[in-house]
């Protein structure tokens, strides 16, 4: 069995960092939980509003289960309806429903774009809001009114922040708008790879996709039996943003600055493949233990 899933994880077509990603992260964050830390967790997730729904079907522990499936929360409202994209220009609000400060999906939540250029291309100062300004909200309100809302959301943005692709963004000469003028690869989804994805997705996949508790379960334990830190883990999301975007361009950028473009795509190597696939599972491991230490720190 571990032979075949691992053979798919070298197969697995490219997406956004799935759903089972998030999930694989926060069923190590659960685990490496002390006893109180994870009845506190377990008791603000009991209020939220999308409880039952976590907990649906579930065959394994309701209470580990819904903090693992409330990972992906975040995720889930880009396609829900009670939810409406604010940062649309013409965005209708949705009524605001019991449980919830508001309904916004927060899609520019997920990630922070540092800029790089490997050629000189000049870029942009980083916009706000973005993951590293609303994940210190998010931890500043796990004791508040809220907690519940702010906690599903803690769990999804600090496991997109061990993804080093939700901390970068390249500038380079050939990627322009539609005026001629440079513009941003959004995190490696402007970059054309293999011909039939791009670098954004090829990293956000890179965990798997097989959305079943026996694999979620199983991964989890070898990642956490694989990569134990031999230092405390950084506590400050500012670090983990920065490790990200060092991360992004010495392993995902493996390539030269004309490379990207629908005419010239990244071609993957099994070498490459092999090192973002190392890579990825260090980053779940690790962001799964900096969750822990934070909800510890901020809840006992």
């Amino acid at each position: 069995m571990k032979t075949a899933l691992i053979a798919l994880l070298l197969t697995l077509p490219a997406w956004a960092w799935h759903p089972v990603g998030h999930k694989i992260i926060a069923a190590i964050c659960y685990d490496e939980l002390p006893g109180k830390t994870r009845e506190k967790v377990d008791a603000l997730l009991r209020t939220h509003p999308d409880y039952a729904t976590w907990t649906a079907g579930v065959q394994g522990n309701k209470a580990r289960w819904a903090f693992i499936n409330a990972s992906a929360w975040a995720d889930d409202i880009k396609g829900d309806v009670r939810f409406y994209d604010d940062t649309r220009r013409d965005a209708q609000p949705t009524p605001t429903l019991p449980g919830y400060p508001d309904m916004k999906r927060h899609t520019n939540w997920h990630y922070i774009n540092f800029y790089f250029s490997p050629d000189g291309t000049p870029f942009p100062p980083v916009p706000t809001p973005n993951a590293l300004t609303q994940i210190r909200l998010m931890i500043d309100e796990l004791k508040g009114p809220n907690a519940p809302y702010y906690l599903a959301w803690f769990e999804h943005v600090a496991s997109d922040l061990g993804q080093p692709m939700h901390s970068v963004s390249r500038y380079v000469t050939w990627n322009k708008d539609r005026n001629g003028r440079p513009q941003s690869d959004l995190g490696g989804n402007g970059v054309n790879v293999d011909g039939y994805t791009n670098l954004h997705a090829v990293w956000d996949d890179l965990l798997g996709n097989t959305d079943d508790e026996a694999y979620i379960d199983w991964m989890a334990r070898r990642l956490r039996k694989e990569f134990r830190p031999e230092t405390p883990v950084e506590l400050d999301p500012e670090h983990w943003s920065q490790q990200g975007f060092e991360l992004a361009k010495t392993e995902a950028y493996k390539f030269p600055a004309d490379i990207g473009s629908n005419e010239k795509p990244f071609r993957r190597t099994p070498e490459y493949t092999r090192n973002a696939l190392a890579v990825a599972h260090r980053q779940a491991a690790l962001a799964g233990r900096r969750m822990a230490a934070v909800l510890t720190q901020k809840l006992n």
